[in-house]
């Protein structure tokens, strides 16, 4: 009996008790003895103490997990700003900082699984091999690689690799530090340096008093004609610029921290001279200090020299047409001259019914000179011819054919009277002097003979605009002329026979002649005044004295077409018949 409780004793004794401790547990129980004086370590319960002591129980579990090196040297491992591995001979990793863990996007546990060459891409034992040969004479083994986080993606590093004594034994320390920002910097400052380089821009970074002592680009170089980097050295940006003050003054302003851009003549090292469009801008430090002057220089000297060569034209040209305007002008007056600056006295020599003629005429050329005229040529003192012609275009070309023309009447009338045999000679003639010209140059005409003698009109037309009659009854119509009468231009057939038609000439007669400058002036919707338009006019102011019936006419032409500048040039004759 007594045995057996002493056995059911001893067996207590040996019984093995499961104690499941949380961390925040562990804690407390540090800090605090257990009952019968038995204590927990960090490492677990210990019951290795003396009999009838305090004990300790170790619980079983884990292996004593002692940090490596010491808890000082994990504080300082943990502190690093790199990720750091430490790793065995053959690159198991046995160590690492929360650095690591996050560079590499993995948990500590998964990091002591791999061994340090399958974090480094492209690394085999063949790496390990080197490095340990490299820091047998060395402190330190440099290596530069992409490494390859947990998740695959890549981010390139510089690693420096050293031994580590520890343990008793030789362990290896890899210091790894993610470069991707420096990397970025670099590729940066290697795409603008190589955009220096190769700008078609001349640009130079000088010191403060503009002496090219800092970066000059070959563009710089081959702009100002320097051969090599000494000679550059030995130059100030001022010798290159033609105005000496000038170049001061824009390195002052650089200097105060302003910057300028124009157009500036300069020269290059051997003195031929070159035009540039030149920038200065202060060359700032970080601290915001100034350190220098950036200058870029962009050659205009061929666009410069053409520009002279415009100015040069456009002076020439600005001559030229001084000359032709006074041309113009001159021809204008002569053309002027054409036009009667007073009108020829027509009356009837028949005393029991005196007859008069009245004129008014208005000319509008659409330039300095004109294609349309008119011409009062008296035959008697009761016979007048008249004729109104509008030349192809208008300008100057125009106002030489009416000056041919004007001359050629002159002479034809010493010969031929009547309209059709008038219109005949005057068209033979015509067409002999222009019919060797490269342009075609016809004109339009009409001829009258006014006889108030007879009592009579007589019309011959070549291709012009039919004249508009007023009776005196203050209808309005077109003149009323034989179909043989109408004829072709002036200019366009040699031999053509004009005819003529005849008409009364009755007291309060009122003949309008016109050129179609005025009829086909057009508005905004491109619709012409017309014939129907001069018509409407006329009725409505066909008892109105004859100058202002014309002005009156082209008053509604104006309105019509909304704007005051004829297209054409426009020639109106107007005559009335007075009897008394």
């Amino acid at each position: 009996m007594v045995l057996a409780m002493a056995k059911e004793e001893q067996n207590k004794a040996q019984a093995t008790m499961r104690i499941d401790i949380t961390p925040a547990m562990l804690e407390q129980l540090q800090q605090a003895p257990l009952s019968g004086g038995v204590r927990l370590s960090a490492h677990g319960a210990d019951a290795s103490a003396p009999r009838g002591g305090p004990g300790v129980i170790r619980l079983p579990g884990a292996p004593s997990s002692r940090p490596m090196g010491g808890e000082e040297f994990q504080v300082l491992l943990q502190s690093i700003y790199d990720a750091v591995f430490i790793t065995d001979a053959k690159g198991t990793i046995v160590s690492a900082n929360v650095r690591a863990e996050q560079f590499f996007a993995v948990t500590r546990k998964d990091l002591y699984e791999k061994n340090v060459l399958d974090w480094l891409c492209g690394a085999d034992r063949g790496l390990l091999d080197t490095v340990w040969g490299s820091l047998e004479s060395n402190r330190f083994v440099l290596i530069q690689a992409l490494c390859r986080r947990n998740d695959e993606t890549l981010f390139p590093a510089e690693i420096s690799v050293s031994r580590l004594p520890m343990g008793g034994k030789m362990h290896l320390s890899f210091f790894i530090r993610d470069i991707t920002l420096r990397k970025e910097s670099e590729e940066q400052l290697k795409t603008g340096y190589n955009a220096l380089q190769n700008a078609g821009s001349g640009i130079a970074v000088t010191d403060v008093e503009g002496a090219l002592a800092g970066y000059i680009n070959p563009a710089m170089m081959a702009l100002l004609g320097l051969e090599s980097m000494e000679e550059a050295y030995s130059h100030n940006f001022a010798q290159f610029l033609k105005d000496g003050a000038l170049a001061s003054d824009l390195i002052a302003m650089a200097q105060a921290g302003d910057t300028w851009m124009g157009e500036l003549e300069m020269k290059r090292a051997d003195g031929t001279p070159l035009w540039a469009q030149v920038a200065l801008a202060p060359n700032l430090n970080p601290d915001g200090a100034l350190t220098g002057i950036v200058i870029s220089l962009l050659d205009v000297t061929s666009q410069r020299n053409a520009q002279l060569q415009l100015e040069h034209y456009a002076e020439q040209l600005r001559q030229k047409n001084a000359e032709m305007e006074g041309d113009l002008r001159m021809a204008r007056e002569l053309q002027g001259s054409f036009l009667p600056a007073s009108y020829p006295v027509v009356t009837s020599a028949n005393v029991e019914r005196k007859l008069r003629l009245e004129f008014a005429h208005l000319y509008h050329p659409s330039g300095l000179v004109g294609g349309d005229f008119f011409t009062l040529l008296p035959l008697g003192e009761d016979r007048i011819l008249v004729f109104m012609a509008d030349v192809m275009g208008h300008g100057a070309r125009a106002s030489l054919v009416v000056a041919t023309i004007r001359g050629l009447l002159d002479q034809i009338v010493k010969e031929a009277h009547e309209p059709g045999d008038f219109m005949t000679r005057l068209n033979s003639a015509y067409s002999e002097i222009f019919n060797n010209s490269s342009d075609l140059m016809f004109a339009t005409a009409s001829c009258l003979l006014l006889d108030l003698g007879r009592g009579k009109i007589y019309h011959a037309n070549a291709g012009h605009p039919l004249p508009v009659v007023v009776e005196a009854s203050q209808a309005v119509r077109l003149a009323r002329v034989r179909q043989e009468a109408l004829g072709p231009a002036l200019g366009l057939f040699d031999n053509v026979v004009y005819q003529q038609s005849t008409a009364d000439m009755l007291p309060g007669k009122r003949i309008i002649l016109y050129t179609d400058g005025l009829t086909e002036t057009r508005n905004s919707a491109m619709n012409e005044f017309s014939e129907k338009g001069l018509l409407a006019s006329l009725e409505e102011n066909a008892a109105k004295p004859l100058s202002i019936l014309l002005n009156s006419i082209v008053y509604d032409a104006i309105s019509f077409a909304g704007d005051s500048v004829f297209e054409d040039d426009v020639c109106m004759l107007a005559i009335d018949c007075v009897e008394g």
